[in-house]
């Protein structure tokens, strides 16, 4: 074996490989060529004299070679990350990578935003995979498949980091323009009386909070009916007399395009209410999840950009 031509790349190439199953995937994640995965794997081949990945329908599967060198590469790349921390310069104008994100619908835009307008102009070379986050991704977040989660408060995984970059404030309600819900004297009982439509992301919540308010009261509310999309939702206020609640100031900023659909501020009372019910373990806000896997520079400015972004767009929103 010709153990003395092994390089960082080349196990960071192994690791990315063995996770996915795909060079494709593989590159993506590093921010290279799937011509450079492939001119990588062959020169590891050379070097461990193995096939290390046997191709098949459903990816490349890992030889017993690979198997056995996968955890002696994890510790090098850890320590080779060590040294980057603590040693080298990070620039962000060079540097490459890709980082996957996952956000509630009522976030991706602003996450977007944040990218396009804090990160890449500093960072060219830096590629994101922004999705909806349609169900619970802990386990990614954790193993590395998932770099950053945006979420309002709602986990309870020790394994998890976190960072709020803002704290819920106002709540309000949504409703149709014309809703006798947005002029008439707001209480609870007035508010039970119409369908509640919830904006559910992955059903962080075993009790839509307006309900879990009025059972409290003794009132009764009914559920319309559940959606992921903030989209939907309000083509659904638009046409019925269902209302919704927010906490979300993009959300409500979005609500500001829209002939339709208009909001109402809560009482100050039935805020704080809604509060006490979420904040048991830490403070009602939106949260910024991420794993232990990556403690690359680059992934420590990303973070440190998405929470700074995310809260002075928050900021604006509000002010709005």
């Amino acid at each position: 074996m010709k153990i003395d031509s092994l390089n960082y790349n080349q196990l960071k190439v192994l690791l990315a490989v063995y996770k996915h199953g795909q060079g494709s995937l593989a590159a993506a994640e590093l921010g290279i060529s799937s011509c450079a995965v492939t001119r990588t794997l062959n020169a590891l081949r050379d070097v461990f004299m193995d096939s290390l990945f046997v191709r098949k329908s459903n990816g490349l599967i890992p030889t017993q070679k690979t198997e056995e060198l996968i955890p002696h590469a994890k510790l090098l790349v850890e320590q080779y990350q060590l040294l980057e921390r603590q040693h080298s310069v990070f620039s962000p104008s060079q540097s490459g990578g890709h980082f996957v994100i996952r956000a509630y619908d009522e976030f991706v835009y602003a996450v977007h935003k944040v990218i396009d307008n804090y990160i890449l102009p500093e960072a060219p070379n830096l590629r994101f995979d922004i999705r909806t986050l349609s169900h619970d991704c802990s386990n990614e977040l954790i193993g590395g498949g998932v770099d950053f989660v945006v979420v309002y408060e709602g986990f309870d995984d020790t394994r998890l980091n976190y960072e709020i970059f803002s704290e819920t404030g106002d709540i309000y309600i949504l409703a149709r323009k014309d809703h006798p819900i947005l002029s008439e004297s707001m209480s609870l009982e007035q508010l039970s009386h119409y369908p509640l439509l919830e904006i559910d992301n992955y059903n962080d919540l075993t009790c839509p909070l307006l309900v879990n308010l009025c059972r409290d009261n003794g009132l009764q509310m009914d559920v319309a009916g559940y959606t992921d999309s903030v989209a939907t939702a309000m083509q659904i206020l638009a046409e019925s007399d269902n209302i919704t609640l927010s906490c979300n100031q993009f959300t409500r900023k979005f609500v500001d395009m829209l002939p339709a659909v208009s909001y109402r501020r809560l009482s100050d009372n039935m805020i704080e209410n809604i509060k006490e019910i979420r904040s048991e373990h830490r403070t009602v806000g939106n949260y910024i999840l991420y794993g232990n896997i990556n403690n690359s520079p680059a992934f420590n400015w990303v973070k440190s950009k998405l929470v700074y972004g995310l809260e002075r767009e928050w900021r604006l929103a509000a002010a709005t």
